[in-house]
C-alpha cells in the first residue's frame, strides 16, 4: 500500500474546530473532500509538519467494526465525549467511559445521569422508570406502551405459541395501560413497571380479579384487550399470563427495581435536547440476561425525540457499544434509517458485520448505506479481514490484515475508502488534561467490590403478647369500664 513518510508528522496540540474526530488522515494531499467533513486548520496541515485531523462536522450516522479490546474506546467512543459539546446517551457496559469523562462533561456544562443499578461505577445511580415517559392522556399513548412492550419480549416464542405469546403481548399493554390510569387516578403515584409485574403475577392465582379490574378499567383500550383475550375464560387465561410473566420475570431485585420505580431527572430535557450527558451502565456479564431492561430504557429515550416538534441546535448523540448485546432493538433501526430528522445521531459499535446481518437480516445493508463514516480496524484473521474489506470497497483481505495497531480502514460518505490513522485520547495532545484515569488500570483499586452488609429484619416471637397501650385511670362508679381495664 503507498504511504507518505509520516516520521516528521505530529499531532497539533490543540483541537478547537467543531465536530466528531473520526481519524486523522494519513494523505499528504487528498483529491476529493467529502460534503459534511472538515479537516482541521488550515495553517496545521502535512505542508507545515502536522497530520489532519478528520472531524465530522455535519450530521449523519457512523459506525464502527471491531473486535473486543481493539480500541473502539480509546479511538471513538472517549475521545467523541471529549470534545463533543451537544446531548450524548451512552450505553456503557463497564462504566469505564463515564469514569474517564464525566468530570469533562461536567466542564462542558453537561448534567451527567449515570444510571448504575448494580453499582459499577463510583457514582451515585440515578433511575428511569419507562412508563414516566408516557403520557397517559396523550393521543400516541397506546402506540408508546406498545413499544415498550415489545422491548419487554422475551423473544424466544415459538412458532406453534404465537397464538399465546400475541394474546400476552396484549395483556401486558393492557396491564401498562392500566397502571398509569390508576397512578393518574393516585395522583401519579405507583405507575412503575414494578405494579404491572406485580399486577400480571398477581392474575396468575387469581385470574378473575384481573377480568374484572380489565374490564371495569376507566381506559377504552384496557377494556377492549380485555374483551379481546375472552379473559373470562381461566382455562384459555392461563397460557396467556404464563406468557406475560415471562415478559416481565427479569425485572426482579431490590437494585433493578430501584432504578425503575421512578424518574431521577426530567424527561422533557431529553426532548429538548438539553446539554445532557445519560450513562447506562450494566456490568458485561449482564448484558445478555438483562438486555430487556437496556431496550426499555433505550425504548423510552427514544420516545423523548420522537415528540420534538423542530430540532434542538446540536444533535443528541447516541453511543452504542457493544450493540448486538442488546437484541434486535427496532428502535435503532428506525433511528439510523428515519430519525435523523428529529435530531438523533447513532454511533453504534459491533465486533463484526455478521452481527448485524443476524439481528437485522433485511435492514442491515440499509442501516450501513445511512452511515456517513463507517470505520473498521483489529481484524484477528482473515475471515474477519475479508469481511472488513467487503464492506468498504478497500482493497483485500491482506490489506486490512497488514493494517498497523494505530491504523484503520475509514470510510467517508461520497468518497472511497483510505487508510487513517486511529485516534487516541491517552496519547494525542488535544486531549491532555481533559480526561480522568480508567478505574480498570488503577493497581490500587480493590480488585473485590465491597461487601455489602444485609439489612436485619425483626420477627416478634411467635406467641408474644402485643403491646397494649395503658388505659387512663375510670371513676370507679363505673363498674363496667372497671372490669375491662381488670381484665
Amino acid at each position: 500500500m503507498p504511504f507518505i513518510t509520516a516520521s516528521n508528522l505530529r499531532l497539533p496540540d490543540a483541537l478547537p474546530e467543531p465536530g466528531l474526530l473520526v481519524g486523522w488522515s494519513l494523505e499528504s494531499h487528498r483529491p476529493r473532500r467529502a460534503i459534511g467533513f472538515t479537516y482541521g486548520h488550515p495553517l496545521r496541515s502535512p505542508d507545515s509538519g502536522y497530520l489532519d485531523p478528520i472531524l465530522l462536522a455535519g450530521e449523519g450516522h457512523l459506525m464502527t467494526i471491531a473486535p473486543t479490546g481493539a480500541g473502539k474506546g480509546t479511538g471513538c467512543i472517549i475521545p467523541a465525549l471529549l470534545r463533543y459539546p451537544g446531548a450524548v446517551i451512552v450505553v456503557d457496559p463497564k462504566g469505564e467511559n463515564v469514569a474517564i469523562t464525566a468530570r469533562r462533561r461536567r466542564e462542558m456544562g453537561q448534567t451527567v445521569i449515570v444510571i448504575d443499578p448494580m453499582g459499577v461505577t463510583d457514582e451515585a445511580s440515578d433511575t428511569l422508570n419507562p412508563l414516566d415517559a408516557i403520557d397517559i392522556a396523550g393521543a400516541d399513548a397506546v402506540d408508546e406502551i406498545a413499544v415498550l412492550a415489545q422491548a419487554l419480549n422475551p423473544g424466544t416464542q415459538d412458532e406453534r405459541n404465537r397464538y399465546w405469546s400475541s394474546r400476552g403481548m396484549h395483556l401486558a399493554i393492557g396491564a401498562m395501560l392500566q397502571v398509569l390510569v390508576d397512578a393518574r387516578e393516585n395522583g401519579g403515584r405507583g405507575g412503575s413497571l414494578i405494579a404491572v409485574r406485580d399486577m400480571i403475577n398477581e392474575a396468575a392465582a387469581d385470574p378473575s380479579n384481573l377480568a374484572r379490574r380489565m374490564l371495569a378499567s376507566a381506559h377504552p383500550e384496557v377494556q377492549r384487550i380485555a374483551r379481546m383475550l375472552n379473559i373470562g375464560a381461566a382455562e384459555t387465561l392461563g397460557g396467556i399470563i404464563s406468557f406475560s410473566q415471562e415478559m416481565v420475570d427479569f425485572l426482579r431485585g431490590e437494585r433493578v427495581q430501584a432504578n425503575i420505580a421512578g424518574t431521577s431527572f426530567d424527561l422533557d430535557e431529553v426532548t429538548r435536547g438539553t446539554p445532557m450527558s445519560i450513562f447506562l451502565v450494566l456490568p458485561p456479564h449482564m448484558l445478555e440476561s438483562h438486555s430487556r431492561l437496556l431496550r426499555l430504557w433505550l425504548s423510552a429515550l427514544i420516545a423523548c425525540f420522537t415528540r420534538r416538534r423542530a430540532r434542538p441546535p446540536l444533535p443528541t448523540l447516541f453511543v452504542l457499544d457493544e450493540a448486538a448485546q442488546l437484541g434486535e432493538l427496532p428502535q435503532l433501526r428506525q433511528a439510523v434509517t428515519l430519525l435523523r430528522g428529529y435530531g438523533l445521531q447513532t454511533w453504534s459499535f459491533w465486533q463484526d458485520a455478521s452481527q448485524l446481518e443476524l439481528l437485522y437480516p433485511r435492514d442491515w445493508k440499509t442501516m450501513v448505506n445511512n452511515c456517513r463514516v463507517l470505520q473498521c480496524f483489529g481484524a484477528l484473521n482473515q475471515v474477519a479481514a475479508e469481511g472488513m474489506s467487503e464492506l468498504t470497497g478497500f482493497g483485500n483481505g491482506d490489506m486490512v490484515l497488514d493494517l498497523a495497531p494505530d491504523e484503520m480502514v475509514l470510510q467517508l460518505a461520497g468518497d472511497q475508502a483510505v487508510v487513517a490513522r486511529l485516534p487516541n485520547y491517552l496519547s494525542d495532545p488535544a486531549f491532555t488534561g481533559s480526561y480522568d484515569a480508567n478505574p480498570y488500570h488503577d493497581a490500587t483499586r480493590a480488585v473485590m467490590p465491597p461487601r455489602s452488609t444485609p439489612q436485619r429484619m425483626y420477627a416478634r416471637p411467635q406467641g408474644s403478647q402485643r403491646y397494649r397501650p395503658a388505659i387512663a385511670p375510670v371513676a370507679a362508679d363505673d363498674p363496667l369500664l372497671a372490669a375491662l381495664v381488670e381484665a
